[in-house]
């Protein structure tokens, strides 16, 4: 694949010496749905904004299909599309907003009429579309954020936790628009703290903590040092602990230990004599193992 975006040493730092970047090295490739995951605070929008020409760089660079953000915010911008994590069109009816957008960018009117309806279809609120947008909830105007860029079919779409307000039936109705996206030459980056929409719309996933990269890599690739799948067991007491972690990778949540090992069979006979255990299930290895794993969730 093609680098559309190309990220060297990245820093952002805020006032009292806070770094909400660390340093990130960074390739994105065109075409592909590349998820940003991570935790509150742990500097996904800082990313998307100095991507998008918002913000810039304390340190380092981010070259798009060959223009610097800071030395040609111009050209970037007219590459890129924006839905942010509240609505960010002019308050006037949603039909009337999203037309003005897409005339912005060309968008032929017969043409751009399609769109607008279609999506307003796609995600229910067709009869909202001669409502004034900041008279509608939070989860309709969201909505209508995600139709700004699916209706603009950009070079680079940038989605900002897209389902942050949105019901679970229009989580999917949304992933399946965004998703829909790559068939018209679109670069996807969704930036969420949402492991099941990662894994519904990732080719790639980058995983951010604290402001630093931790790992990039398909999800099948990030999976692969924890093997298929996890013991879970239920413990009476934590004692238990000390007499398995020996046995492998452990993630503890009160009374549940989560063990990766790639002999689970051998395993299972051990402990399964121990005092304490109250269950095992045996389960496949998910990308919030892989996240808890990363970010300081496993004990060794």
């Amino acid at each position: 694949m093609r680098e559309i975006i190309n990220i060297q040493n990245l820093t952002k730092e805020y006032k009292k010496g806070i770094k909400a970047l660390k340093g990130i090295d960074l390739k994105i490739y065109e075409n592909e749905g590349f998820v940003i995951l991570g935790p509150n605070g742990a500097g996904k929008t800082t990313l998307l904004y100095i991507i998008s020409t918002i913000l810039k760089p304390t340190e380092g660079s981010v070259n798009i299909s060959g223009y610097d953000v800071t030395k040609n915010p111009g050209k970037v911008r007219e590459l890129i599309g924006f839905a942010f994590t509240e609505v960010t069109l002019f308050n006037t009816t949603v039909y009337k907003a999203l037309w003005a957008h897409g005339r912005i960018y060309g968008i032929p009117k017969n043409e751009l009429r399609q769109r607008i309806i279609n999506c307003l279809n796609e995600l229910d609120i067709m009869n909202k579309a001669d409502s004034i947008i900041w008279e509608l909830s939070s989860g309709q105007r969201k909505r209508v954020e995600i139709c700004k860029v699916i209706i603009q079919r950009p070079k680079i779409a940038i989605f900002d936790e897209p389902t942050i307000t949105v019901d679970i039936d229009g989580k999917h109705k949304v992933w399946s628009l965004i998703k829909d996206l790559k068939k018209y030459g679109s670069t996807v980056i969704i930036a969420t703290n949402d492991i099941y929409e990662a894994e519904y719309l990732a080719d790639r996933v980058a995983i951010l903590n604290k402001g630093e990269l931790l790992a990039v890599g398909s999800i099948d690739e990030l999976k692969k040092p924890l093997g298929s799948e996890v013991l879970e067991l239920e413990v009476s007491n934590p004692s238990v602990i000390s007499k398995i972690s020996h046995l492998g990778r452990i993630i503890v949540s009160g009374n549940y230990i989560r063990l990766y090992s790639d002999k689970l069979s051998d395993i299972i006979k051990e402990i399964s004599t121990l005092d304490g255990i109250i269950s095992i299930k045996r389960l496949n290895v998910t990308l919030d193992d892989v996240f808890l794993m990363l970010t300081g969730g496993v004990k060794q």
